[in-house]
């Protein structure tokens, strides 16, 4: 099962009108509906989220110190594309309600791959601070 031509086209026109609309507060709710979302799934994601749980618990781990003030070397579009991205992923109600069987996460999945088209290169830049910090 996938998604039909229709609601990839929909996921994408949401997703890009979202960008526009995310502001401070959209970004600390992002933070905490997504860990919670994170941690309720723990190391099971529904099957369509499998290829992306890393870099979404990377997306909203960005988001978490962003808020905190830990680390803001990112670019207010990649933080929206994030922050959008993390918003529809943890919203029920979306172009594929997420409790339909099989399908719900699909356009989740969808979305977090055009944010990360966007925002690969920040995420890497992220992680390898990520890491230096947990070194120190």
């Amino acid at each position: 099962m996938a998604l039909s031509k229709e609601q990839e086209q929909k996921a994408e026109v949401q997703f890009h009108e979202n960008i526009n609309d995310v502001d401070e507060n959209d970004i600390e709710y992002a933070s905490k509906k997504g860990n919670k979302k994170i941690e309720e799934f723990g190391d099971n994601p529904p099957g369509s989220l499998a290829q992306v749980w890393g870099d979404l618990k990377l997306m909203i781990g960005l988001i978490t110190d962003y808020t905190k003030g830990n680390y803001k070397s990112v670019p207010w579009k990649i933080m929206a594309a994030i922050t959008a991205a993390v918003v529809y992923f943890v919203s029920p109600i979306d172009i594929v309600p997420d409790f339909i069987p099989f399908l719900g996460y699909f356009d989740d999945a969808l979305v977090i791959k055009f944010a990360l088209d966007l925002a690969r290169n920040d995420l890497a830049t992220y992680a390898r601070w990520k890491d230096t910090e947990q070194d120190s």
